[in-house]
């Protein structure tokens, strides 16, 4: 009878091991398991990230087209069109306010990057927005669409520099076909492309283009 309960513990031993180990097993992570679960970051968009990090400025804008692209990578990250602007001070060279694409992680169809780069600024500047905003210069990583066009002219903005053509989208290049009104209240300002690298103009569009492509998918 001993001889049995020593079996039987014996094996009772064996069934517990077994069932520890398969949950071992069960939570261990595998080298098939997928490091990133986010399906707006993928390796091209990695690649062009890690290609802006390590850009070196040479032109007069290169600075400031890097952060607008910067800002539109976070906007692709996060599922929406990848553009990015940014408001530099014109004294200083200082980056005061940023602004990225939320179309989609917002749910509000009127945040395209230059409408929040706004949005943030007239809100923090209610009584005198008007006022302040020539201090300030304008980046924007794609064109301006209509909507946005006519948000910065609005403004009283006076400067703003484009880092790609939008030739599908744009507004800026078809401004003498705006209504009347609104070619006046424009007369005198500045809307140009930035005097930046062509790779970081190529990256720009490329960052949009892919955001493009992702969200026609889905």
């Amino acid at each position: 009878m001993f001889n049995n309960i020593i079996r039987i513990i014996g094996i009772s031993s064996c069934i517990l091991l077994a069932i520890f180990a398969f949950a071992g097993c069960q939570n261990t992570p595998t080298s098939e398991q997928p490091k990133n679960e986010n399906i707006f970051v993928s390796d091209e968009l990695l690649r062009i990230k890690e290609e802006i990090d390590n850009f070196i400025p040479v032109k007069k804008h290169d600075v400031f087209a890097i952060e607008s692209i910067k800002e539109a990578i976070k906007a692709a990250e996060n599922g929406n069109f990848g553009v990015g602007s940014i408001l530099v001070d014109k004294q200083t060279g200082e980056i005061v306010y940023r602004g990225q694409n939320k179309v989609f992680s917002e749910h509000r169809s009127d945040l395209h990057a230059e409408m929040d780069l706004f949005n943030i600024f007239e809100t923090e500047n209610k009584e005198r927005s008007r006022d302040l905003i020539n201090n300030y210069t304008l980046y924007t990583s794609l064109e301006s669409c209509p909507m946005c066009l006519c948000r910065i002219i609005t403004s009283g903005l006076t400067e703003v520099y484009q880092i790609a053509n939008d030739s599908g989208g744009g507004m800026v290049h078809l401004r003498d076909q705006l209504p009347i009104i609104w070619q006046e209240i424009s007369e005198g300002r500045i809307f140009e492309k930035a005097d930046c690298s062509e790779e970081l103009q190529e990256i720009a569009e490329q960052v949009f283009l892919l955001t493009i492509e992702l969200n026609d998918k889905l």
